[in-house]
């Protein structure tokens, strides 16, 4: 049989050992199950996540603001360039009628010049059509 050191001795050793080893446990069990520890990790990550995205989102909006200025100037070129466009054919059109107008006005002395009784005559009823209507209302004829 062994000496009652020896065996004392080594339950010595078996119980520092298995207090180290519980110690050890308790150490990663804690750490494992430390709520309160591992949410204040989740929260700063969050925070860190959530600056990332800040970032990421300004720099974003920055340059869609960038572009949309862009495009509303292009747009605005555009359009003030259709702007004098359409008044560039407005005004041409106005000088087409107006020049229709002005021949239709000589063409119409012409005739008037080659036909004058008839030209007089035609006046000549339309002023005392205009005396008969304006003496007829002033008189109460109607």
């Amino acid at each position: 049989m062994r000496d009652r050191e020896v065996i004392e001795r080594e339950m010595f050793q078996a119980r520092e050992d298995l207090e180290a080893n519980l110690a050890e446990l308790k150490h990663v069990v804690t750490e494992t199950v430390d709520v309160k520890a591992r949410a204040k990790v989740a929260v700063e990550k969050g925070k860190i996540m959530a600056a990332d995205a800040l970032e990421r989102g300004t720099e974003l909006a920055m340059e869609y603001a960038v572009k949309g200025k862009e495009a509303a100037m292009e747009y605005a070129v555009k359009g003030k360039e259709a702007a004098i466009d359409y008044a560039n054919r407005g005004k041409e059109g106005a000088r087409q009628l107006a020049k229709k107008g002005e021949d239709k006005a000589y063409f119409t002395y012409l005739k008037a010049k080659d036909r004058p009784v008839l030209t007089a005559s035609v006046i000549g009823g339309i002023v005392a059509a205009g005396v008969l209507l304006y003496v007829g209302h002033r008189k109460n004829w109607w």
